[in-house]
């Protein structure tokens, strides 16, 4: 693999895993605004970690996602193409949210608890009420680019284990569920660790359906 073919191929594994250390340093994932100021006001340095990191997962991903599809489309052009385009616009939308969630601590730096709730509570409800149906792009995305995979001799499982993955971990999200979005991400980094070492083993490299001429 060349050097920007290594970049990419590590970006994409190493975007769950800093998922997974910002879930573990998060002290909430909860999406309730008076869960969020009080797990600022008691635990600050930890939530500004955990965002931190949580909004950095996001433009790795993204890098991985681009060097997925771009290997992938040598075999399946247009799966690749729509499940890059899939997969990134809904991190972006993910990324939007998450933004939302930054400003937290500015509003609790500025207000009173109450106060706090309330504007980090309207925040979200005026801006990103209608964005979360979006946010289900990444996972059709994740599914369609799995598919091109598995045409370009990357093993079924991997692919299959990796949509479930990604499809719990928006769910672990939406629950809040710590557990869940922890094994849902150390899922999805085990599936594209497996995934990229097929990949670079040369089989996928091969246009699909090739033939040789023999003289």
């Amino acid at each position: 693999m060349s050097k920007p073919a290594r970049a990419g191929a590590a970006a994409l594994v190493a975007g769950p895993i800093i998922g997974l250390i910002a879930v573990i340093v998060l002290p909430t994932l909860s999406d309730d605004a008076g869960d969020i100021v009080a797990a600022l006001t008691a635990h600050h340095s930890a939530m500004i970690t955990g965002l931190t990191l949580q909004t950095l997962s996001i433009p790795v991903m993204i890098a991985g996602v681009v060097w997925l599809a771009t290997t992938l489309a040598v075999n399946t052009p247009r799966l690749a193409l729509a499940g890059g385009l899939l997969s990134v616009a809904g991190a972006l939308v993910i990324l939007f949210e998450d933004g939302l969630t930054d400003a937290g601590p500015s509003i609790v730096s500025s207000l009173d608890p109450r106060n706090a709730t309330v504007a980090l509570h309207h925040l979200h409800s005026s801006t990103a009420a209608g964005l979360d149906p979006l946010a289900l792009l990444f996972d059709l995305g994740v599914a369609l680019l799995g598919y091109a995979a598995v045409r370009a001799a990357v093993p079924s499982w991997v692919a299959i284990a990796l949509t479930i993955s990604a499809v719990a971990q928006g769910v672990g999200f939406g629950a809040g569920s710590r557990p869940v979005v922890a094994t849902a991400f150390a899922a999805m980094a085990v599936c594209l660790t497996l995934l990229v070492r097929s990949l670079s083993s040369g089989e996928a490299w091969q246009p699909a359906h090739s033939t040789v001429a023999v003289a």
